[in-house]
């Protein structure tokens, strides 16, 4: 009876992990807080939406980037011309690279207020 909880727990991972991997084309959490706590901020990207997601844990509250400031992109509308590249979580912010061929943007999302910022990198 014990073999056959192990082998079926170890099914329903790997069911768990194959339909994560089917809806996302990007996950990332915050893993790096201190003591063991649980994270605070998941950020994803949705194989069937390229506008990038956070979750704010804390206030059950999830937000969609889609517009990027100071530019006319936006994810849903230019996509494939445009999308988010170098993802990645530092500290309390989340950095990224619009990659566009016209006029690619560094940004950064600070995660407690939601509010991204975004600059030209002078490459094309």
């Amino acid at each position: 009876m014990k073999l056959f909880l192990v082998f079926f727990l170890s099914l329903s991972s790997l069911y768990v992990s194959a339909e994560m991997e089917m809806l996302y084309k990007y996950f990332q959490t915050d893993n790096v807080v201190p003591n063991g706590r649980e994270p605070h901020y998941f950020v994803y990207i949705k194989n069937d939406n390229p506008c990038i997601f956070i979750d704010d844990l804390r206030k059950n509250l999830t937000t969609e980037f889609c517009d990027i400031e100071g530019t006319d992109y936006n994810f849903k509308h230019d996509f494939p011309s445009i999308y988010p590249a170098n993802i990645r979580i530092s500290g309390s912010s989340l950095y990224f690279i619009v990659a566009a061929p016209w006029n690619e943007q560094k940004c950064r999302i600070y995660l407690p207020r939601q509010k991204l910022t975004c600059e030209p990198t002078g490459r094309n």
